[in-house]
């Protein structure tokens, strides 16, 4: 589907408009890059997350995890922050989480929709130096890092706390 865009808007706002196709190329290449970072973290993440699925290692954390008197929402939420923290990407740290916790989730009364919930907000925690968005917060904002510290990752990490009370609340009442 994504090809057969591309080709449709090359013809419609490129040749069909009399642009040369080396100037349509030219600007397809500088789209193309634009995206090629974004697409090849989403890849990897979803490699990793199947590599621990089809490992047996997220069914074995899965039953480690099982025997904790912790909430299985806040296993979720702090497993997906260690991945964020380690890693830097909220997508890789989202994505591997789920691989993690699918188990738990298999296994527990938990709503789906909430362990969803709880490790997209696990994933926006504590965003620091090895976090893309971090530096493009920081350049676009002309910041230092200190003061990028100080405002994108108060401003992430608030939203991840407050996410994961939001679903500790949704849990309490549904």
């Amino acid at each position: 589907a994504m090809i057969l865009s591309v080709l449709v808007a090359i013809y419609t706002l490129g040749l069909g408009r009399g642009k040369k196709m080396k100037e349509v190329m030219e600007s397809v290449s500088s789209a193309v890059a634009g995206i090629t970072m974004v697409l090849l973290i989403i890849a990897g993440a979803g490699g990793l997350k199947q590599v621990l699925i089809d490992s047996g290692v997220s069914n074995y954390i899965g039953d480690l995890l099982k025997a904790s008197s912790w909430s299985p929402i806040v296993l979720a939420w702090g497993i997906a922050t260690l991945i964020r923290v380690c890693v830097g990407s909220a997508t890789v740290a989202g994505l591997t989480a789920a691989g993690i916790v699918l188990p738990l989730v298999q296994g527990s009364s938990i709503a789906p929709e909430l362990m969803v919930l709880a490790i997209g907000s696990g994933s926006l925690m504590l965003s620091h130096v090895n976090d893309g968005g971090f530096w493009l917060f920081k350049e676009y904002f002309n910041l230092s890092i200190k003061d990028t510290l100080r405002t994108w990752t108060v401003m992430e990490t608030t939203v991840g706390v407050m996410g994961l009370l939001g679903v500790l609340t949704l849990n309490a009442f549904l």
